[in-house]
């Protein structure tokens, strides 16, 4: 058997054991479920949504920004920052495979206790060319997080005066806990296999070719760890899948379909993401390529959450999202349908290669 082939079987074998091995991890999970901080615009926050998708892009350097405030509007609104940055570690000896690195910070804070969570998140992964359109990702992440909250905006039961109905604030709460801070590690893993029209790399991308698809899964918090904040008790953090579909479909000369769907699955917690847009480019002329897109999107869980619009604009290799969510749950009672602004910014280097050099898995 050839080596190239013998290489890929093995590549598409070590991809169905890493499956089945989190599968399984998966089975047993039916302990409380605890919920991880959440994009709208989830294809804007790559390395958020799989590991996998560490390296996934045109380009050397990709450096990523998200800002999310929800329910803005009332006391206990949300608050999530990322910032993040992935790069290939490309081997010129080898024109059908590469490495990728990548990190990201992750702030998020909600509520009167401003419960807050800090995360560091170190990537890698090794994407695979496995035939003429067809590429396929391993990716692995370990983060380090740090959970905090704070007590003095918030009321206890021990905080009433009995028999008069007061609140006190100077009485003692009560409470038990033994810290207000708690740090632990996370392990994550997944798969993503990318469909592209383009087979070639070139030196410069006229735009001819701009259909791909990336489809695949993400496997959050494999070593289920601690989250309680009470010295030797212990409740574990429910393993987290994130199943999606990424789809851009080339249309006509300027115009293109784009498209996403995902999930979001943690013990008995169900979330869904379906958006659907169109693409248009105005200038496709090298060193001024201009693109504006515009879509609606729906997020759906047990109490119906939001619908959200959501913009684009596209310069050369800089990438810009913005989208509103708009409430549709019962909660708009509060919010009166206000649910929050969303932004994210893109931006990738590209280094100028010498003319005999053909540069690795011409990714779109």
């Amino acid at each position: 058997m050839p080596m190239k082939k013998h290489f890929t079987r093995l590549f598409g074998s070590w991809c169905l054991s890493m499956v089945t091995c989190i599968v399984a991890q998966l089975l047993p999970v039916n302990q409380a479920m605890s919920q991880d901080l959440h994009y709208s615009q989830f294809y804007g926050a790559p390395l958020h949504l799989n590991p996998a998708m560490t390296g996934v892009f045109r380009g050397d350097v990709r450096l990523m920004a998200n800002l999310r405030r929800q329910w803005a509007n009332v006391p206990v609104d949300y608050r999530t920052i990322t910032g993040g940055v992935d790069l290939k570690v490309v081997n010129s000896k080898t024109r059908d495979g590469f490495f990728a690195l990548g990190m990201a910070y992750n702030y998020d804070r909600a509520g009167f206790s401003k419960l807050n969570l800090n995360t560091l998140n170190l990537n890698g992964s090794y994407t695979k060319k496995l035939g003429k359109r067809l590429y396929g990702s391993l990716g692995a992440q370990l983060s380090l997080n740090r959970r905090a909250y704070k007590d003095d905006d918030l009321s206890f039961d021990n905080q009433y005066v009995p028999g008069r109905g007061q609140f006190d604030p100077n009485r003692p709460n009560g409470d038990q806990v033994d810290d207000d801070n708690l740090t632990f590690p996370s392990l994550a893993g997944g798969i993503n296999l990318r469909y592209q029209r383009k087979e070639r790399d070139d030196m410069v991308d006229l735009l001819t070719q701009r259909t791909k698809i990336d489809f695949g899964v993400g496997f959050f918090h494999l070593n289920r760890p601690n989250q309680f904040f009470i010295d030797n008790t212990a409740i574990k953090l429910p393993v987290r899948m994130t199943p999606y579909v990424l789809g851009v479909v080339q249309l006509s000369k300027r115009l293109d379909f784009v498209g996403s769907l995902a999930g979001q699955y943690q013990t008995s917690y169900r979330q869904y993401l379906a958006g659907a847009g169109a693409r248009y480019y105005l200038s496709l002329r090298p060193g001024r390529q201009f693109a504006i897109q515009a879509g609606m999107n729906y997020r759906l869980d047990a109490n119906g959450d939001a619908t959200f619009p959501a913009f684009e604009a596209l310069y050369n290799n800089l990438r810009v999202g913005f989208s509103y969510d708009i409430n549709v749950s019962e909660f708009d009672v509060a919010t009166k349908g206000k649910g929050g602004p969303e932004l994210f910014i893109h931006y990738v280097f590209t280094k100028v290669k010498p003319l005999p050099v053909f540069k690795i898995c011409p990714l779109i």
